[in-house]
């Protein structure tokens, strides 16, 4: 297996710490409405199963998939759909809208738009793990987050991949990338990932 140089950014438990104070500060926003969680197939999944343990039991959960990036570091193609929740569970409802972070804001802004236009939601209120507004393209702004990152690094992990690895990864860790954005393999005899 092919390892690469990276350094920890936050504990698993830094991360449990800051999706308690994400559900408690949700829990007014929720109200007494009936709500569906959709997550953004496959990296929210992650942080979308361990933030609705910490919100009230009802929710409903249905899935959306958008890709933009594939095996790349950077989107490499149109953002939009092409795995749908079912429309009973989003038209005239409030959507929390889930993502494992909000970078270019290029598939959140079409899963948003795509939701409301084409799919009827009364209301969809934007959630992120990580809010990474350096690399923000369009212009969109999560109505809440977990965590936000000034600095512009490759994360992997809870949920955030490199060409599918490291997603079960339980705590969070920068890539060290080279000048061409890609990550730098390690020697081996250093440290693993």
């Amino acid at each position: 297996m092919i390892r690469y140089r990276h350094h920890i950014v936050l504990r698993a438990e830094e991360l449990s710490e800051a999706l308690d104070r994400l559900a408690e500060r949700l829990l007014p926003m929720l109200g007494s409405e009936e709500v569906t969680a959709i997550p953004i197939l496959g990296g929210a999944v992650f942080f979308a199963a361990d933030l609705v343990r910490r919100l009230p039991a009802g929710l409903v959960m249905d899935f959306i998939r958008i890709q933009t990036y594939g095996d790349a570091t950077s989107p490499q193609r149109e953002a939009k759909p092409d795995w749908l929740p079912n429309p009973a569970n989003v038209t005239g409802k409030h959507v929390l809208l889930l993502d494992d972070i909000l970078d270019t804001g290029r598939t959140m802004t079409a899963a948003r738009k795509f939701l409301l236009e084409q799919m009827g939601a009364a209301k969809v209120t934007v959630v992120v793990l990580i809010d990474k507004p350096a690399r923000r393209a369009v212009p969109i702004t999560a109505d809440d987050f977990a965590v936000q990152f000034e600095e512009d690094q490759f994360l992997v992990g809870f949920g955030l991949d490199y060409r599918g690895r490291f997603r079960n990864l339980p705590f969070l860790a920068a890539l060290e990338t080279d000048l061409d954005g890609l990550p730098k393999r390690l020697e081996s005899s250093q440290t693993v990932l």
